[in-house]
C-alpha cells in the first residue's frame, strides 16, 4: 500500500471541491448510486441526520449515514442501518484512496483526513448498495467535502449560527451564504427555525436560483409536548397531519430538531412506499433513540450526562436543558474547549447554570486544546471563584464522580467527550462481564 499520508486541514487551500469531484469521477461516481438527505447547520445537524436516518429504516430502508465529529471510534461516522464500517473494510478503502492519490494523475494533489472519510463512505455505501444516505455536512458548506456530490434529493439546514468563524465567513451573512450553496437545482429544501431572518431569505434565494421547493419548518408544523418520566409525549400537527407518539430525548434543544425531522419525514411519507402509519415510524424509530454525545446519559448512578455543546449557541442550549431538567440537584460539571472557540462567552452562559461547580480540563488535542489555566482565569474573572484544573479527561470525571455522588455534567469539546465516554462506558462493559 501506499505510504501517502493525509493532512489534518485543507479546507482553504484551493479548490477541494474540483479535486473532489474528479476523484470521484475516477472512482465511477460512487455518490451517483443513492439517494442523499445533505445536513447542513451549525447545531443539531449531527442529531437531526441520526433521526432521519432512523426513521428511514424504519421505513425498511438500508440507510446509510455519514457523521462528523466521530463519537468513540472513527468506524462510527460511516453507518450503516447503526452499524459502522469494519476496521478492516475501513482500512481497505483507505488503502485504495492512498494508492489512487499516488498515481500520476493525482501526484500533485494531497487530500486530508475528512476528504478522504468522506470518499471513503461514498464508496462504502456504493459497495453496499444503500438506498439512502444521510450526509452531515463538515464545518461548511460551499467548500466542505460533502458538497463534491453530484446530486441530492433535500438539503436541509439545522440553526445556523456564528461558528468557525474566519474560515466561513465573519458574519451571519457570509456564513449563512457558504452554507446555503449545497442546495441542488430541484432538491427539496428544509429550512429550521432560525434565530435570524437574514438565515431563511439568504437561503431562500439560493434554493429560487436553484429552482428548489422551499419548506419553512416554523410555519410548517407546530409540537407540544409533556414529560413522562424519561421520555416526552409529542403532539404534533401540519394542516394536513396530526399525530402523537413517545420521544426518547429529554434535551430542550432536541425539540427544534425534531420538528425539523417531522418537516422532512410528512413531506418524504407523501411519496414513500410503506404500510405503516407516520406515528408508527415515529414511534418505531425515536420513542428510544440515542444520540452519542448529545446531553447522552452514559452512567446511571452516579448519572452521567456527556453534552458536545462546543459553541455559545449550543451552550446556551445546554444551560436550558440542565436547568429544566434538573434545576435543584447539585452538580459537577467538568469542561473543556479548544482554543478557537467563543470560551468566553460560553463561561458566561456555563455560570447561569444552577447549584453548580465545575471541575476544568483539557480536550485531548494537545495542538488545539485552550490551556486549563486559561480556562480557569476566565472562569475566575466571570464567577470569583478559582475551579480546579485537572487537565486528564480521565482524572476530572473520577474527581467529579466523589466529589458529587448524585449529577455529573461534561460539555464542551467532543476531544474532552471522547476519552471520557470511552473510559465509562469501558467500566460498565466490565461490570457487564463479570455478571454474565
Amino acid at each position: 500500500m501506499a505510504d501517502t499520508k493525509f493532512a489534518s486541514f485543507l479546507y482553504d487551500q484551493g479548490d477541494r471541491i474540483a479535486l473532489l469531484k474528479r476523484i470521484l469521477t475516477k472512482l465511477g461516481n460512487p455518490d451517483q448510486d443513492f439517494s442523499i438527505i445533505h445536513v447542513c447547520g451549525t447545531n443539531g445537524k449531527g442529531s437531526t441526520s441520526m433521526m432521519i436516518a432512523a426513521c428511514l429504516e424504519t421505513m425498511d430502508q438500508k440507510v446509510g449515514l455519514f457523521t462528523s465529529p466521530f463519537i468513540g471510534d472513527q468506524t462510527n461516522s460511516i453507518q450503516i442501518n447503526g452499524h459502522s464500517i469494519s476496521q478492516s473494510q475501513l482500512a481497505g478503502l483507505t488503502g485504495l484512496v492512498k494508492n489512487m492519490m499516488a498515481t500520476p494523475q493525482f501526484a500533485d494533489d494531497e487530500l486530508s483526513d475528512f476528504e478522504a472519510l468522506f470518499l471513503i463512505a461514498m464508496l462504502y455505501f456504493s459497495n453496499q448498495s444503500v438506498d439512502y444516505v444521510v450526509l452531515e455536512c463538515g464545518l461548511g458548506g460551499e467548500l466542505d467535502a460533502t458538497n463534491a456530490v453530484t446530486t441530492t434529493q433535500y438539503s436541509i439546514f439545522t440553526e445556523i449560527g456564528l461558528d468557525h468563524v474566519g474560515i466561513l465567513g465573519s458574519t451571519i451573512e457570509e456564513i449563512t451564504t457558504t452554507k446555503s450553496k449545497i442546495i441542488r437545482p430541484g432538491n427539496t429544501t428544509i429550512i429550521a427555525p432560525q434565530h435570524s431572518d437574514t438565515v431563511n431569505r439568504i437561503i431562500r434565494e439560493e434554493a429560487r436560483s436553484k429552482g428548489a421547493k422551499v419548506i419553512d419548518v416554523g410555519r410548517f408544523v407546530h409540537v407540544k409536548y409533556q414529560k413522562l418520566n424519561s421520555q416526552l409525549i409529542i403532539n404534533y400537527q401540519t394542516t394536513e397531519f396530526a399525530g402523537t407518539f413517545k420521544f426518547g430525548l429529554i434535551a430542550d434543544y432536541q425539540l427544534e430538531n425534531l420538528r425539523t425531522v417531522l418537516t422532512w419525514l410528512i413531506n418524504f411519507y407523501q411519496s414513500a412506499k410503506t404500510p405503516l402509519t407516520i406515528d408508527e415510524i415515529l414511534e418505531r424509530s425515536l420513542s428510544q433513540i440515542n444520540i452519542p454525545g448529545r446531553f447522552e446519559t452514559i452512567n446511571e448512578s452516579p448519572m452521567i450526562i456527556v453534552d458536545g455543546a462546543h459553541n455559545l449557541d449550543g451552550i446556551k442550549s445546554f444551560v436550558d436543558s440542565v436547568n429544566t431538567n434538573f434545576e435543584s440537584l447539585k452538580k459537577v460539571i467538568v469542561v473543556g474547549f479548544l482554543k478557537d472557540k467563543d470560551y468566553q462567552d460560553s463561561v458566561d452562559q456555563l455560570s447561569r447554570i444552577k447549584h453548580a461547580t465545575f471541575i476544568i480540563s483539557e480536550p485531548a488535542n494537545d495542538s488545539r486544546k485552550l490551556s486549563g489555566e486559561q480556562l480557569q482565569q476566565t472562569f475566575y474573572n466571570t464567577t470569583h471563584i478559582k475551579y480546579p484544573v485537572i487537565k486528564d479527561p480521565i482524572d476530572a470525571i473520577n474527581a467529579a464522580k466523589i466529589q458529587s455522588g448524585s449529577l455529573d455534567l461534561v460539555v464542551g469539546s467532543f476531544y474532552l467527550l471522547n476519552p471520557i465516554r470511552t473510559y465509562i462506558k469501558s467500566l460498565e462493559d466490565n461490570i457487564h462481564d463479570k455478571t454474565s
